[in-house]
C-alpha cells in the first residue's frame, strides 16, 4: 500500500468532549510575556471506597527560561464536587491554598483566557476553582506539584460516575513524558459494568466488590475528561443503565452494560466444537504453520466434558473422524498429529466444508455448537456464488449455533464472512498479511470459551418500549466480558427490563428495575451515548449497503445521520480526522522568546489560541480575515453546504502537505515514528472510504465485497457498528446549528457568501458582553477563535483573533438572538 494519497483530511481538529468539568491544572507564570508552562508529566491515584472518591495528582512543569519565575497555579475543582479536604504540597512543603467559589472564580477564568487566547477554558465558568503562588522556580528546572481532594462521586439509580478534569489549555495539550490514571474501586456491593467513553481502560478484577482500573500514555494528549461509570447490583449478571434524553418530545437514548460477576457460582456447560481449516494451495506455508498453531491452541483449551471435530478442505472436504469425540487425552493426541501431517493442495471448497461441519451438531440442544471457519480464498469448488452459500448455510443451521469465521490474507469474500458470522450472533475476524493468526485466534478464543448466557434478549414492561437497538441480534454473553448494548427508547417512569438466555439448555429470566426519565439535564453526563448510537446506527445501514447494494433511501439516511454528528463514511469521507493532535503548521513563537516544548506537536486547534493554517496569505503567512475565508469557501452552485464540505477536501490536501515537511524537520525519532503512524493510519481510513464510494457507485458487488477492499470495508463499518468511546469529528452541533471546520475555521454549513455578517475580535469586550448576555454562547466560543456561526435572527456571527469590533451594545446582542419569523 502506498504511504500517502493525496487528498487526505489531516488536520488537528477539536476533541468531542464527554462531559464539561474542569482543567488538569495550569502553571502560570506572573509575566505575562510568557505562555502557560509545559507539562512534563501527570499522574492521578484515585481510591474510590463506596463513592468516596480521594484524588491525588502529581503534576510537574518545566521552566524553560534561564531565570526564577514567579507563577500562580490553577486547579479547577471537578463541577458538582463537594470538596471535603483539599490540600497542596509545593517542594515538600504543604501550602495553604486559596478556594475560591464559581462566582469569585468567574473573573479569574476570563482572564486567563484573555491572557492565554484559550476559549477552550471558557467550559470551566462556573467551577470553583483552587489558586497558590508558587515560587520560586528554577530556572531550566522543573516544579512538581501534588495535591489531594475529596469528594462524593455522584450516583444516578445503581450507577456512580467519577470524572477526573483532564484537559489543560491549548498551549500545553500533550504531556511531554507521562500520563497514567489509577484507580482502585471498593465497595460493599458488587461492583459491576466499569466502562469509560472517553478513554481505552484496562480493567483487572480482584474481586466482585474491588476492581482495579488503569489507563497510560507516553505524551499523552490532554484532550479530553476522564470518565468513567460503574455499577452495583446483586444479581449474577449485572445491568448498568445510562440513558439520555435531552429533548423532551424526542425518542430517548440507552446504553445497558451487561456482565457476569467474577464469583458467581456457574456449572460450566459441556460444548461441541468444530474446527474447520482451508488447505488449498492458497495457504503459504507461513500462514499454514500459523493456523495449525491456531487450531492446535482451540484443542488444547478444551475440557474432558467436551466434544470436537477437525475438518480440512481443499478441493474436497476430509473429517479428522465422522463424528464428534469425547476431548480426552487420547483423541486430542491423535488430532494433533493428524493436523500436523495436513498438506496444502487444490481449491476450495467453502459450502461442502460448511455443510460437513454443521452436519456434525448433536441431537442435545443443551450443548452449545461452535464452528470456527478458517479460509484464506473465495469459493471456487462446488456452490461458488457466495449469496447462496449464506443462504444454504442459514437453511441447514439451527439452535445456537455459533460460526466464528477467520479471514486469512486478502483474497476472501468479506461480505460473505461477514454474513456467516452475524446471522449466528457470533463475530467475523480478519488477518492480514503481518499478522499472526495464532495471536488473534487465541485473543478471540480466551473471551468465547465459557459462555454464561445465549440466546440474549432484552424486553421491558409496556410503559417503555425499546427500539433501534445496536447490535440488533444480541451476542452471547461471556465469563469475563462486558456486552455493551445502545438503542433509543420511547415512554417514561419506572420499568422492568428482562434479561432472558439460555444457560445450557434451560432458559432464565433476570428481572431489573429502572426509570427511564422524561427529560434529562444538559449536562447530565451521558451526552455520549447519542452519538454513539448514531455511529452504531450508521455502521449496520453500510453493512446493509455493503451486502444489498446502494438504495437511495439508505444512502440518504447514512448521509443524513453522519453529517450531523461528524462520521466519516463512504459519501463524508471528508471528516476523517486523525485521532491525535498533528504537525500541522510550525510552532508560532511566542514573546519573550520562550517557545513552549509541546508546542511543536500542533494543539487541536478548539481549544487552540493560535494560528488557523487556512487562513495564512500571500508569502508572509499574515493570516487572512475569518469573514473573506469563510465566504469563499462557501461558494457554490447550490446554497446546500456541499461546497464546504468539498472545500474541506482541497483545503486539506495542502494541510497533508505542511504536516510532512513538519514531520521531515522533527529531529525527535520516537515522535516523528509516532507522527508517521498517524498519518498512515489516516491515509489508510481516507483510502477505504474513498475507494469504498467509488466501487459502491460502480455497482460492481465484487469489487467492494472481496479482496482488500472488501476487507477495509468490513473493517471500517464493523468499528462503527462496535463502537464504544467518543471519537474525533470535523463536524459539530452547537446550539442547534451544524458546523464544520475547514483549515482550522469553524464555519456553519448554513452561511452563504451574501449572509449578514458581525464581527467580533475574539477575547475582546464585546465578545466577553456576548457570553454574559448569552451564557450558551461559551458551547460556541469553545469551538475556536475563527468561527462562523448563523444566529437565531438570521444574520452570522464571526469570532476572529486579528479583528472585529471590541465593544458591542447590549440591543445589537439582542437583535441577533431574535429567531428570524
Amino acid at each position: 500500500m502506498r504511504f500517502l494519497r493525496f487528498p487526505l483530511s489531516v488536520l488537528a481538529i477539536a476533541f468531542l468532549s464527554a462531559t464539561p468539568a474542569g482543567a488538569a491544572g495550569l502553571l502560570i507564570p506572573e509575566d505575562k510575556k510568557l505562555p502557560p508552562l509545559a507539562m512534563v508529566n501527570h499522574k492521578v491515584t484515585v481510591v474510590i471506597d463506596d463513592q468516596v472518591a480521594l484524588t491525588t495528582v502529581e503534576q510537574t512543569f518545566r521552566n524553560h527560561t534561564d531565570r526564577n519565575l514567579e507563577a500562580t497555579y490553577l486547579f479547577p475543582v471537578p463541577k458538582g464536587a463537594s470538596v471535603d479536604r483539599f490540600t497542596m504540597w509545593v517542594n515538600g512543603k504543604e501550602l495553604g491554598g486559596e478556594l475560591l467559589d464559581a462566582k469569585h472564580a468567574h473573573k479569574v477564568y476570563t482572564d486567563v483566557v484573555r491572557r492565554t487566547q484559550d476559549p477552550g477554558l471558557l467550559e470551566y465558568l462556573g467551577n470553583s476553582l483552587m489558586k497558590l503562588s508558587v515560587f520560586p522556580i528554577p530556572p531550566k528546572g522543573d516544579q512538581k506539584i501534588k495535591l489531594a481532594y475529596k469528594f462524593v462521586a455522584p450516583k444516578d439509580g445503581s450507577v456512580v460516575e467519577y470524572v477526573y478534569p483532564l484537559k489543560t489549555d491549548g498551549k500545553a495539550t500533550r504531556t511531554l513524558e507521562e500520563f497514567s490514571v489509577s484507580l482502585n474501586i471498593k465497595s460493599r456491593h458488587a461492583v459491576q459494568n466499569v466502562y469509560s467513553p472517553t478513554h481505552a481502560i484496562n480493567t483487572v478484577r480482584k474481586s466482585d466488590k474491588e476492581v482495579h482500573v488503569t489507563f497510560e500514555r507516553n505524551q499523552a494528549l490532554l484532550d479530553k475528561d476522564f470518565q468513567l461509570f460503574y455499577g452495583h447490583g446483586d444479581k449474577d449478571i449485572g445491568l448498568s443503565p445510562l440513558v439520555y434524553k435531552p429533548i423532551q418530545t424526542e425518542d430517548g437514548y440507552f446504553m445497558f452494560l451487561i456482565s457476569p460477576q467474577v464469583e458467581a457460582e456457574k456449572k460450566r456447560v459441556a460444548r461441541d466444537l468444530v474446527l474447520v481449516l482451508d488447505t488449498s494451495s492458497s495457504m503459504s506455508d507461513i500462514k499454514m504453520q500459523q493456523a495449525k498453531k491456531a487450531v492446535k491452541f482451540c484443542l488444547s483449551q478444551l475440557q474432558p466434558e467436551d466434544q470436537f471435530g477437525v475438518v480440512r478442505f481443499s478441493t474436497t472436504v476430509t473429517k479428522f473422524r465422522h463424528e464428534l469425540v469425547a476431548a480426552n487425552k487420547d483423541y486430542l493426541a491423535l488430532a494433533t498429529k493428524w493436523i500436523d501431517g495436513l498438506k496444502t493442495s487444490g481449491g476450495t471448497a467453502i459450502w461442502p466444508a460448511l455443510d460437513d461441519a454443521l452436519a456434525m451438531r448433536s441431537s442435545d440442544p443443551s450443548r452449545p455448537f461452535t464452528v470456527v471457519f478458517f479460509t484464506d480464498g473465495q469459493p471456487t469448488v462446488d456452490e461458488t456464488n457466495a449469496d447462496k452459500i449464506v443462504k444454504n448455510v442459514l437453511a441447514k443451521n439451527t439452535g445456537n449455533t455459533r460460526i466464528f469465521t477467520f479471514g486469512v490474507g486478502d483474497d476472501v469474500n468479506a461480505a460473505m464472512l461477514d454474513q456467516l458470522a452475524d446471522s449466528t450472533r457470533a463475530v467475523s475476524t480478519y488477518v492480514r498479511e503481518a499478522e499472526d493468526i495464532e495471536v488473534k485466534v487465541s485473543g478471540l478464543y480466551a473471551k468465547i470459551s465459557n459462555p454464561v448466557l445465549t440466546d440474549v434478549q432484552l424486553t421491558t414492561s409496556e410503559n417503555v418500549q425499546l427500539h433501534e437497538i445496536y447490535p440488533p441480534k444480541l451476542p452471547d454473553l461471556f465469563q469475563g466480558t462486558q456486552l455493551v448494548v445502545i438503542g433509543r427508547y420511547t415512554g417514561q417512569g419506572p420499568s422492568v427490563v428482562r434479561l432472558t438466555g439460555l444457560v445450557g439448555k434451560e432458559r432464565q429470566q433476570l428481572v431489573y428495575e429502572f426509570n427511564f426519565p422524561e427529560k434529562t439535564e444538559s449536562d447530565v453526563g451521558k451526552d455520549f451515548v447519542e452519538p454513539l448510537w448514531a455511529r452504531r446506527k450508521v455502521g449496520y445501514i453500510l453493512d446493509q449497503i455493503r451486502v444489498n447494494g446502494e438504495k437511495k433511501e439508505l444512502v440518504d439516511e447514512v448521509v443524513s445521520i453522519a453529517k450531523r454528528y461528524g462520521i466519516a463514511t463512504p459519501y463524508t469521507s471528508h471528516l476523517v480526522v486523525p485521532d491525535s493532535a498533528m504537525p500541522v503548521v510550525s510552532p508560532v513563537p511566542v514573546k519573550g522568546g520562550v517557545a513552549n516544548e509541546s508546542a511543536s506537536l500542533a494543539a487541536p486547534l478548539a481549544a487552540s489560541g493560535g494560528f488557523a493554517p487556512g487562513l495564512a496569505t500571500g508569502s508572509s503567512g499574515k493570516p487572512g480575515r475569518v469573514e473573506d475565508f469563510a465566504k469563499e469557501q462557501a461558494k457554490g452552485e447550490k446554497s446546500d453546504g456541499k461546497a464546504l464540505a468539498a472545500n474541506r477536501g482541497l483545503e486539506t490536501e495542502r494541510q497533508v502537505k505542511d504536516a510532512l515537511k513538519s514531520l521531515n524537520a522533527n529531529a525527535d525519532p520516537a515522535q516523528r515514528a509516532r507522527l508517521a503512524d498517524e498519518i498512515k493510519k489516516l491515509a489508510v481510513q481516507k483510502k477505504t472510504w474513498d475507494d469504498s464510494k467509488s466501487a459502491l457507485k460502480g455497482r460492481e458487488r465484487g469489487a467492494y465485497q472481496s479482496g482488500q477492499l472488501g476487507i477495509d470495508l468490513s473493517c471500517a463499518a464493523n468499528n462503527l457498528r462496535n463502537q464504544q468511546r467518543v471519537s474525533l469529528t470535523a463536524n459539530r452541533q452547537v446550539q442547534g446549528r451544524n458546523c464544520l471546520e475547514i483549515g482550522g475555521v469553524w464555519i456553519d454549513d448554513g452561511f452563504q457568501p451574501d449572509t449578514k455578517v458581525v464581527t467580533v475580535k475574539a477575547h475582546s469586550d464585546a465578545y466577553f458582553r456576548i457570553l454574559e448576555k448569552q451564557p450558551q454562547m461559551k458551547d460556541v466560543f469553545r469551538l475556536g477563535n475563527h468561527l462562523v456561526w448563523v444566529t437565531p435572527s438570521g444574520t452570522a456571527l464571526v469570532v476572529d483573533l486579528s479583528e472585529g469590533q471590541e465593544k458591542i451594545e447590549d440591543n445589537e446582542i439582542d437583535a441577533l438572538f431574535v429567531r428570524k419569523s
